[in-house]
């Protein structure tokens, strides 16, 4: 560069500030040393190269800032989860992103210019065109929705196709867009789920408890044929009904607690024991099961509930409380024709054999005075032997007497008539220790209740002689006041210390049989503990009625 020569100006190697900045200089510094139209000339020129400098710049910025957002664009589009096509009048692919190709299963080049209905299955190719003439006709450019299965190797896949008409340029036939979803996975879900519905359909068609869902408001959606026939309506009649809408309300609200306490908790409930009435106004007894179920964000979405009829049951077993009354009643009354034959007998065999042996005794004894044993040895010995004898049938009536009528029991009361049997028991029974407990009042027991713990008593020390190798025996009977809970009672156990007997096995012999019988024939409880070798313990619970002068007062 020459000496005193200037640098010479090139506006498209400066920036955009600095073409501002030369820009500035010049239309403050008008060139010099040139006639005045030229240096106006040479000034306008370089205002206008510096401007269109600018406006280039400002080009170039805009074109590079357009190429990213094309590259966006075509980024989204590519690589968007969803496929999108563009399709000519004829159904020629003319654009498809990756994922639309991978869809398809081949390469994006491989698809261009093909036609659509090719990927397509055999009878859904045919069906295409006519869903593209209902897109191009489409009023307002509304997209069209259809399902159909493509074609990838050897499956077949379901989509959903939504299309949409472009507008037309001139020269351009039509086209339009199209965007291809995946909705095998739904399919198959769907498939899945009308087949649980069918399965459950036909399960709530065909078991014979009521079955019923209902949702958070605890309206039906879905209920069983025993549910419909239990109601007497259809199945359209009781879906979105509650019970409020179907049985009384009493009813209705006893039925709404239960369910609304598993809704709120969250636990199920089973076996609810629930009286309800029918479309015919029976009443009838239900065991009813309920049990939440969740919706997908884990929260109570409803409740199932499983309904039996008890009623049968319930109805056999008020039969069976019936027969066992009245089996009851007949073991009472016979013990008590038992009772009453053994009194009967007791007086025939005091009353007419005692004076027979009586008078045996007394001829005997006349016999053997006037023969003398000197003179009629033989029939002294004779008269000896019978009156011997009468005397030992006479003992032996009174053993029998004292067995079929205590006449303690008559005379002295229960009390005394245990202490009796228990001495004479002793006196039986040396080796056995034999220990008697009464705890309090025994004195204003009803006779029959007498009668069965003195047989109770009785036979269990019978028992104990015959069989539990004994050496020791407690009999403690008491009587236990009333209680708010439990009425006064009578509470008897027997114990020994004997060989004992297998535990859970049923009782056997008339001995422990007879007293379980007479126990429960006067409403009370009988239980019995035996282990080998460890004894056997009998407990037995009566009901105390109320004393004979407490009745009187009532009267």
């Amino acid at each position: 560069m020459a000496e005193g020569e200037k640098k010479r100006i090139d506006p498209a190697a400066m920036s955009k500030s600095e073409l501002v900045d030369q820009l500035n200089q010049l239309q403050a510094n008008p060139k010099t040393g040139l006639d005045q139209s030229e240096a106006q000339l040479l000034h306008e020129l370089q205002v206008h190269q510096i401007e269109l400098e600018m406006q280039n710049l400002e080009l170039r910025e805009a074109q590079q800032r357009l190429e990213e957002a094309r590259d966006r664009y075509a980024d989204l589009y590519d690589f968007a989860p969803i496929s999108y096509l563009t399709l000519e009048g004829t159904g020629r692919i003319l654009e498809i992103n990756l994922t639309g190709a991978s869809m398809l299963g081949d390469e994006r080049a491989n698809l261009i210019g093909k036609p659509f209905s090719a990927r397509l299955a055999l009878k859904d190719s045919q069906l295409f065109f006519l869903y593209l003439n209902r897109v191009y006709h489409s009023v307002g450019g509304s997209n069209i929705v259809t399902e159909v299965k493509i074609k990838r190797g050897d499956a077949e896949v379901d989509v959903r196709l939504e299309s949409a008409p472009m507008k037309s340029t001139a020269g351009r036939d039509r086209t339009c867009r199209m965007v291809m979803t995946d909705i095998s996975e739904q399919k198959r879900t769907k498939g899945a789920l009308k087949q649980t519905l069918l399965a459950q359909e036909a399960l709530l068609n065909t078991i014979p408890a009521k079955v019923f869902f209902k949702d958070k408001d605890l309206r039906y959606t879905a209920v069983s044929q025993g549910c419909q026939e239990f109601f007497g309506r259809p199945v359209a009649d009781i879906l979105g009904k509650t019970n409020f809408d179907l049985i009384p309300r009493k009813q209705a609200e006893g039925l709404q607690r239960m369910e609304l306490s598993v809704l709120l908790s969250g636990l199920p409930e089973r076996n609810i024991e629930h009286m309800v009435t029918d479309s015919k106004d029976n009443q009838l007894f239900f065991t009813i099961s309920l049990a939440p179920y969740f919706g997908p964000d884990g929260k109570t979405a409803g409740l199932v509930g499983v309904s039996v009829d008890v009623t049968p049951i319930r109805e056999a077993e008020h039969l069976s409380q019936d027969l066992l009354q009245q089996n009851r009643l007949l073991t009472q009354q016979l013990f008590s024709l038992q009772e009453e034959e053994r009194r009967h007998l007791a007086r025939e065999l005091h009353d007419e054999l005692g004076q027979w042996l009586t008078a045996i005794q007394a001829e005997a004894e006349a016999i053997r005075s006037s023969s003398g044993v000197e003179r009629e040895p033989e029939i002294y010995a004779n008269a000896k032997a019978i009156g011997k004898s009468a005397a030992e049938v006479q003992s032996v009536i009174r053993r029998i007497l004292r067995r079929l009528r205590p006449a303690l029991l008559d005379q002295l009361g229960l009390a005394d008539s245990l202490q009796e049997l228990a001495t004479q028991w002793r006196q039986h029974h040396p080796k056995i220790v034999c220990d008697l407990d009464l705890d309090g009042d025994l004195g204003d027991i009803p006779e029959p209740l007498n009668i069965t713990l003195y047989r109770l008593v009785q036979e269990a020390l019978t028992n104990i002689a015959n069989h539990a190798q004994a050496s020791h025996v407690k009999v403690w009977l008491r009587r236990v006041p009333g209680v708010v809970s439990e009425p006064e009672h009578l509470l008897l156990t027997v114990q020994d210390d004997g060989k004992g007997m297998t535990p859970n096995l049923p009782l056997k012999g008339l001995g422990m049989l007879g007293m379980r019988e007479r126990v429960i024939a006067s409403g009370g409880e009988f239980m019995s503990q035996s282990a080998p070798g460890q004894g056997v313990c009998i407990e037995i619970r009566l009901p105390l009625v109320a004393p004979r002068k407490e009745r009187r007062k009532h009267e």
